[in-house]
């Protein structure tokens, strides 16, 4: 028998879950269809997509004819999100891994409750924190390296140093409950058949949570590539470097991503230009989406056989 106050509860359930539905698929609508529009006037999607001259305003041409080259925007975003997740990775399993199998439990007590404080601190907070040691560190230790002591803390390396700072409290986090998720007769038997404790984490933990771990890494990575205040103000640039210099010199030097330039110029963007960035921001939304249908196909597993 159904009491009408569980048919009016279900009701009520059932029309949020669709509102949310109908809030995510109009917001893919409506930037799918503004994102399309500047193909049909003068970009192309090889140019947009691989040729690095961005001046969608036309501002920096004589003749005013605008270049919608996002190539070096998109390499930017792809290259200090995969440089941060290189670095947090490790970092985050290990600091996870001691928090649940080698550190006493009043390491946890304490531990925990940080992690979750830092996992909420705000980008801004992170950005400045970036803008006043970490480029200042960086223009110590490689300015006289790059040739430009002014500049040479800016660009691809602080920001990744910003986003390791950012993502690493939420790849630990999410990391540790998929390590507690793994029962405690797995350990067990592992050390009864003579492993190590060492042995034990790396040869059965860690397997047995590896689509835990890998969804953490994936959510920390979404979050990587939308971030944008923290990082536009570390990366301090306004055009991509010149490619005939050495990698070294383009890491610690002003440069760009996806998410500053629409952080920065969106506002002041009409015509074909504001299309342009609204063709920048569908393709962050669809990396993210991306990302988070990885992250709920690797949650999908089981955490161990």
């Amino acid at each position: 028998m159904r009491y009408p106050v569980d048919t009016i509860a279900r009701t009520i359930l059932l029309l949020c879950a669709v509102q949310v539905v109908i809030v995510i698929l109009g917001v893919f609508l409506f930037l799918g269809l503004k994102a399309f529009n500047v193909f049909g006037q003068g970009a192309t999607i090889t140019g947009f997509l691989f040729d690095t001259h961005w001046d969608p305003m036309g501002l920096g041409s004589a003749d005013g004819i605008p270049a919608f080259g996002a190539g070096g925007l998109i390499l930017g975003s792809l290259v200090i999100t995969l440089g941060s997740v290189l670095i947090a990775t490790p970092l985050s399993i290990g600091l996870a891994l001691f928090l649940t199998d080698v550190s006493s439990p009043v390491l946890q007590k304490i531990f925990r409750p940080i992690l979750e404080v830092f996992t909420g601190v705000p980008s801004v907070v992170i950005g400045f924190y970036g803008l006043v040691v970490v480029v200042p560190l960086l223009q110590a230790l490689v300015g006289n390296l790059t040739g430009n002591h002014v500049t040479a803390g800016y660009g691809w390396g602080a920001a990744i140093i910003v986003l390791v700072i950012m993502i690493l409290p939420t790849i630990t986090s999410i990391s540790i409950d998929a390590l507690r998720a793994v029962p405690g007769s797995v350990r067990e038997a592992s050390l009864a058949l003579g492993a190590t404790r060492w042995q034990m984490m790396m040869t059965t933990v860690v397997p047995a949570a590896a689509a835990g771990l890998a969804t953490a890494v994936v959510l920390g990575m979404a979050r990587a590539i939308g971030e944008t205040l923290a990082v536009s103000l570390v990366l301090a640039g306004h055009r991509v470097p010149s490619w005939d210099q050495p990698l070294f010199n383009i890491f610690f030097q002003p440069n760009v991503n996806i998410t500053q330039y629409i952080a920065i110029d969106f506002g002041e963007s009409y015509g074909a230009g504001r299309d342009a960035y609204f063709t920048l921001a569908f393709v962050l939304l669809l990396t993210s989406f991306i990302f988070v249908v990885v992250s709920r196909r690797l949650s999908s597993k089981k955490a161990y056989l």
